[in-house]
């Protein structure tokens, strides 16, 4: 037996925050030769206000091989406070850092899985970052499912085409709360390593 349920808000209610499940790294000039192995594509999305990352999905076809997804992050202080280099000709540009959020090694189309974080592991990430999505396919003999390895394979809805994203599910905080939860983890950081 199968129970199912489905619970609404109440009328007038307004939820905290507001879930957003968006693309991310597409590449619609996708264009993977044949014959080739680890064909590799890159996207890039700006977070324009703080963020909460809590799950990631890759999205390809049979030809995909791996997806991971970074965040370029401006550097902060213990309080949450971004950190900028010497003024330059363009002004004073925010020090950046790479963090590999999740990665997906070895991408299987059968099963498309969706990769939640933890409450607590969940990226909290400032405004200003950028989520680099990086995809490798295999177009090549080798790949036992590969419908034909002879042809370039370009952007389509077609299975036998290919896409390349990652769905990334995030909700935005304002600036206060995202420096309140950048000095909760740290503390809790803090505690865990006495």
């Amino acid at each position: 037996m199968v129970k199912l349920g489905l619970q609404l808000y109440p009328p007038g209610y307004t939820p905290k925050y507001t879930l957003i499940s968006q693309h991310m790294g597409d590449d619609d000039d996708l264009l993977i030769p044949a014959g080739q192995h680890s064909v590799r594509t890159d996207g890039y999305t700006l977070l324009t206000e703080p963020a909460v990352v809590t799950a990631f999905q890759p999205h390809l076809h049979t030809r995909g091989q791996a997806q991971c997804i970074e965040a370029i992050i401006p550097q902060t202080d213990e309080e949450g406070n971004v950190l900028k280099r010497a003024p330059g000709p363009y002004g004073a540009a925010p020090l950046m850092e790479q963090v590999t959020l999740n990665c997906v090694p070895k991408w299987y189309f059968n099963w498309h899985l969706v990769y939640n974080y933890a409450e607590h592991a969940a990226p909290v990430l400032p405004a200003g970052t950028v989520i680099h999505v990086s995809t490798w396919h295999d177009n090549s003999e080798s790949l036992r499912v590969n419908p034909d390895p002879r042809n370039n394979v370009v952007y389509g809805q077609r299975t036998i085409d290919e896409m390349s994203f990652a769905w990334v599910s995030y909700y935005y905080i304002d600036e206060a709360e995202y420096k309140a939860r950048v000095a909760a983890r740290n503390a809790r950081n803090s505690n865990d390593q006495q």
